[in-house]
């Protein structure tokens, strides 16, 4: 496992990253959906770089996306 070389962030700045509740930053938590550590006592830390992956995952497509790519498979021009 690759050993993460920033300082780890709190739940303020996660918060400030996502714009997301507090709660619902919980309910990630529970469901195993964003990455964090709870080395001690129940506090939660995070690492931006994994914050900002995270909100990068599951992209949804825009309309023209989607079109541009059911034209290339209808065409043929995808392998």
């Amino acid at each position: 496992m690759e050993r993460v070389r920033e300082p780890p962030i709190n739940m303020k700045r996660v918060l400030e990253l996502t714009g997301y509740t507090r709660s619902y930053i919980y309910k990630l938590v529970h469901w195993k959906k964003i990455p964090c550590r709870k080395p001690t006592n129940g506090r939660l830390f995070f690492y931006e770089s994994e914050v900002l992956d995270f909100l990068a995952r599951n992209k949804q497509s825009a309309d023209y996306e989607v079109s541009e790519a059911a034209n290339a498979i209808l065409n043929g021009e995808v392998k």
